[in-house]
């Protein structure tokens, strides 16, 4: 059982949160470009507009997920000496990600509107708020609770699954790192494929706030039907290329951060405890 507590898995995803933003923030302005049918911007600077509202959102959004499900983890292996099985690893991830909607969902709501009208954070935030209240922060709120849950369930539950699984597997095993390369794409894939038509309806209600001009995008169902109706099935899957490389990409770097972290502290403990023996 691991000696690292969830407060501490709290802080080491706030961290491993932040990298990944400024790592990957380009590929989340073309995504949202390719979603709302909006040019690509022309200014490399416009690839960063609202970088540190998603690096703002990022830092809760992760840590929460890395805080929540240490914590089921620890609950669920309070008093037993058999392993969590791998349904168990996989639901403990996707109410983790669920959790962090609260905090995702108002800061990509202004990270949109950002970038569609080139307001300061504070600037988006009055015009929206004062234009359609303070709820409308929270549009699309059920979208994204279905999308962290599945993403989550991707790189906290099905990455180190296959990870594991990829050790024995022929052919695989015997690539340097392949087993860790593999759970990776395969985890990044499956995050990207399950949750991008949440990740497209929701940026479809976020980005058109105005019911009055844009009754379509009222409900879930509306805008799915919208959306199919204008474009086809295959528009629940616009920008579905920046936004997979983006989350293979963090699938990477996420589990990257925590393993590393995770295994410094156990490391320090370890030889601090043979310290104190000796």
């Amino acid at each position: 059982m691991s000696s690292v507590s969830p407060v501490e898995h709290t802080a080491i995803g706030g961290l491993a949160g932040l990298i990944e933003v400024g790592v990957m923030q380009p590929t989340v302005a073309l995504k949202n470009c390719l979603q709302e049918g909006r040019s690509f911007p022309t200014n490399i600077s416009a690839y960063y507009r609202g970088l540190f509202i998603n690096a703002g959102a990022m830092f809760p959004i992760i840590a929460t997920q890395f805080g929540v499900n240490r914590t089921i983890e620890k609950v669920l292996e309070s008093g037993r000496s058999d392993p969590l099985s791998n349904s168990q690893k996989i639901g403990m991830a996707m109410v983790a990600g669920s959790t962090s909607s609260v905090f995702g969902c108002p800061a990509e709501y202004l990270m949109i509107h950002q970038q569609r009208t080139g307001k300061s954070l504070i600037g988006a935030f009055k015009s929206n708020t004062s234009l359609y209240g303070y709820s409308t922060i929270y549009r699309g709120l059920g979208a994204t609770v279905s999308r962290e849950a599945l993403y989550a369930a991707g790189y906290l539950g099905l990455m180190p699954i296959l990870r594991k699984e990829f050790t024995d597997a022929p052919v695989i095993k015997d690539i340097p790192g392949g087993p860790y390369l593999g759970a990776g794409i395969a985890a990044g894939i499956f995050g990207t494929v399950t949750t991008h038509p949440s990740d497209t309806i929701k940026t479809r209600m976020q980005a058109f706030p105005d019911l009055k001009k844009n009754p379509e995008y009222r409900t879930i169902y509306s805008t799915a039907r919208h959306i199919i109706q204008e474009g086809g099935v295959q528009a629940m899957f616009a920008g579905l290329v920046p936004r997979g490389f983006r989350i293979i990409g963090a699938v990477f770097i996420l589990n990257g951060v925590k393993n590393t972290a995770v295994d410094f502290l156990e490391k320090k403990r370890s030889g601090e405890t043979a310290d104190a023996l000796s």
